[in-house]
């Protein structure tokens, strides 16, 4: 009885090490995904910067203009 126990227990300890090694590639895979979007949301966050500086000219422009329409 106590062997067969002991059976079953190494049983489930070898499916949770596999379930481990399974968790343990996903868990890399999304680390590379993460990576990835990381990289992404600078390349994002830098053309954001430069379509800002850019609005901020064609308001400066359009400023100008309304200034010389003015007189």
């Amino acid at each position: 009885m106590a062997e067969a126990k002991v059976i079953a227990n190494q049983r489930t300890i070898i499916q949770n090490q596999k379930t481990i090694i399974a968790n343990q590639a996903a868990l890399r895979a999304n680390q590379k995904t993460i990576k990835g979007n990381q990289a992404a949301i600078l390349k994002n966050q830098s053309s954001i910067l430069k379509n800002q500086d850019i609005l901020n000219t064609i308001v400066k422009n359009q400023k100008q203009i309304l200034d010389r329409l003015k007189k």
